[in-house]
């Protein structure tokens, strides 16, 4: 029987969908850089920050619905493509984002390998999570800077991984570096959100 999506390896993923070669944090503070956009690094690398590091097959950066606009003139000389069920859409200069759509993948063309993996966030004056508008923080406790660049707290990234339960998102809240207070938090919200089994690791580390 042929693999699903969710079961392709690295290898059979990038055959069928195209070569990632991920922009590094730097790299997207840099290109970022005047857009007037509020974005974060978000995923694994925002889970990771403080704790040992690993191979990243690409990078998350989230930003607010509202800045999509000022983000596509920004980016006006990359490809975005909308991702949603599987499926690539080009988003064309002249197109609006499907109202569904939460994840847009970008490269300079169809000759170059993906670089970003962006992550629309409907949140406004206060962070919310997007799959349960109960958990919510202001947005200085869910975002915090390291070396000039933005990025989603550990525990909030973390709470995102619980729902994917990968193996790479279980070693991510393996090798977490949190404060009490942030391990706290993730715990409660893990149980909250019946992610049980998750809430037991982070809060036994």
């Amino acid at each position: 029987m042929a693999a699903t999506r969710d079961e392709f390896d690295e290898e059979s993923f990038q055959a069928w969908y195209g070569r990632w070669a991920p922009m590094q944090p730097a790299g997207v503070a840099r290109l970022l850089s005047g857009s007037g956009v509020r974005w974060w690094i978000a995923g694994g690398r925002a889970a990771r920050v403080g704790a040992s590091p690993r191979r990243h097959e690409d990078t998350d950066v989230a930003f607010l619905l509202a800045d999509l606009p000022a983000l596509r003139d920004h980016l006006s000389q990359w490809h975005l493509w909308e991702v949603g069920g599987g499926t690539l859409r080009p988003l064309l200069p002249e197109d609006q984002l499907a109202a569904e759509e939460t994840q847009l993948w970008m490269r300079r063309d169809a000759q170059h390998p993906w670089e970003l993996d962006l992550l629309v966030d409907r949140s406004e004056d206060e962070w919310v999570y997007k799959r349960d508008d109960r958990v919510r923080l202001p947005w200085d406790r869910a975002l915090h800077t390291v070396d000039d660049i933005t990025y989603l707290r550990p525990e909030v990234a973390l709470l995102h991984k619980a729902r994917n339960d990968r193996p790479k998102d279980r070693a991510d809240l393996a090798a977490a570096s949190l404060d009490p207070t942030a391990r706290a938090w993730l715990v409660d919200n893990l149980h909250q959100l019946g992610h049980d089994a998750w809430a037991r690791q982070a809060a036994h580390r």
